[in-house]
């Protein structure tokens, strides 16, 4: 949408950003987004604690190194020339250390002050151990104190030989600042991170909905009436590509059966209207006027004709829909195919030579496969009958049946006039489709279909090819031994 638009519809902008708000992705990225942040947070946590740990670590070091330095020049001594050696010492180094931030005090066991710049000894402190507390209390000098900031003073102490303790301290101005300073950079850190978080979560959730609702589009498009609508690909080659590519396929088969129901409706209300015509008529006839018996036995006869007519036609239909869903499959059983197409073949053979024509076969035997038998005898049985019902008398017909690798090919062929038009091989295998060769011989058009079905059901595929004469139809099953 243009920016233009954006401003002359803000409320579209809103309904946008609660939809989104709604979105699953959404949701799923502001939870990632969340846990990113809180690891994140923690991290830098864990960075901060380390680096103030490794401040302290240090000035430790350097008050250690200082109180030991202090008492090593005393020795292990109590004379009172070491005990003003290290008054001495520590007077010294306040003077010299006027203005720097490290504090001195010793103390007697008593805690009264002996020499140092602190004003008492820290509350509840054990000599030897180590301790924190404010520049801003009140054992720290005013001239000790920072104006603007409470700092915080790190102090080592220890017991002397003679009862004295020596504390050594250290204000951490530059440390705090330094920790200050890091803090603020790395809170900083952790909110850019959590908004650009939230933010490509928000840049994938819309990106999400854009693709979703052009598919919702399409949907309600096609719910409208507008069958040819198809999902645009934009050919990133993703999921939702893949989607629409299966979704695509859907719509073409979906597509694909109702251009059939349709005809398959007209050509049923046609090849209906026929045969109920003339009963109508025939019956019709037969009740005007007094008749002798055998005129209405014949009536009788030619009524039952077209009744098995139409029973065959529907009998036929019932197979093919039961074949095209499945139903069959629950009665497949292992099937000898070798010897079950030996048996039509020597059926057919007597039929085949009252009509002049050659029927030949080329079996391999001990060809078996799961199967509906009485589907592969409807096939084998409508193939067959094509084949006799149209090529001519002194015309062959050769059947063929070889198993190779993984694959059964069934092949039956024939030098009779055949279908030169590559369109018309296609056609025939529709319902209800007879070429206009074929309009003046029985049938209605459902045997191929029903071929087809059937080899639907069993996994196989149905070609119908040239033969250069003649017509060759090819049969192809996966080999399959179990459900």
């Amino acid at each position: 949408m243009r920016l233009s638009e954006l401003i002359r519809q803000p409320g579209m902008i809103w309904r946008r950003f609660r939809r989104l708000l709604r979105t699953s992705v959404f949701r799923l990225a502001l939870l990632f987004a969340i846990a990113f942040s809180v690891v994140v947070g923690v991290s830098l946590a864990g960075v901060y604690w380390l680096s103030t740990q490794y401040i302290v670590g240090q000035i430790d070091v350097n008050l250690q190194d200082e109180l030991t330095q202090l008492r090593g020049d005393i020795g292990e001594g109590n004379s009172k020339d070491s005990s003003e050696g290290l008054i001495g010492q520590i007077r010294e180094r306040v003077s010299q250390n006027d203005k720097s931030s490290r504090l001195y005090l010793l103390v007697d066991a008593n805690r009264h002050i002996l020499a140092g710049n602190l004003l008492g000894w820290p509350k509840d402190l054990t000599c030897g151990e180590p301790a924190e507390f404010s520049d801003q209390s009140d054992i720290v000098p005013k001239n000790r104190q920072a104006e603007d900031s409470d700092i915080r003073v790190r102090a080592l102490s220890t017991q002397l030989p003679d009862g004295r303790c020596l504390l050594v301290g250290q204000a951490m101005i530059e440390e705090e600042g330094f920790t200050d300073h890091t803090g603020y950079l790395l809170t900083w850190a952790l909110g850019i991170i959590t908004l650009f978080s939230l933010a490509g979560g928000g840049w994938m959730g819309l990106a999400v909905l854009r693709r979703i609702d052009t598919i919702t589009h399409t949907a309600t498009q096609i719910m409208a009436g507008e069958f040819s609508r198809r999902i645009p690909d934009e050919g990133k080659g993703d999921e939702f590509s893949d989607l629409s590519a299966r979704l695509n396929q859907m719509l073409d088969r979906i597509d694909e059966l109702m251009a059939g129901m349709r005809s398959v409706t007209d050509n049923i209300a046609h090849d209906l209207r026929s045969p109920l015509t003339r009963l109508r008529n025939r019956l019709e006839i037969s009740l005007t006027h007094d008749r002798p018996a055998d005129e209405y036995r014949e009536v009788m006869q030619q009524t039952m004709d077209d009744a098995d007519q139409l029973l065959a036609l529907f009998n036929t239909l019932i197979a093919i829909a039961q074949a095209e869903a499945g139903v069959r499959r629950e009665v497949f059983t292992t099937v000898d195919f070798s010897s079950l197409l030996l048996d039509l073949v020597d059926f057919y053979q007597l039929a085949a030579e009252d009509r002049g024509i050659h029927l030949s076969a080329q079996i391999q035997p001990g060809i078996t496969r799961l199967a509906s038998q009485g589907l592969l005898t409807q096939i084998v049985v409508n193939l067959l009958e094509n084949a006799l019902n149209h090529i001519p008398a002194g015309s062959k017909v050769a059947v063929t049946l070889a198993q190779q690798d993984k694959t059964i090919t069934l092949t039956i062929a024939d030098n009779g006039p055949g279908i030169p038009n590559p369109a018309d091989r296609l056609r025939v295998l529709e319902r209800f489709v007879r070429l206009d060769t074929a309009r003046s011989s029985p049938g209605s058009g459902l045997g191929l279909a029903l071929v087809r079905a059937a080899m639907h059901e069993h996994g196989g595929t149905v070609e119908l090819q040239d033969n250069h004469p003649g017509l060759k139809v090819v049969l192809t099953f996966p080999c399959q031994t179990e459900l």
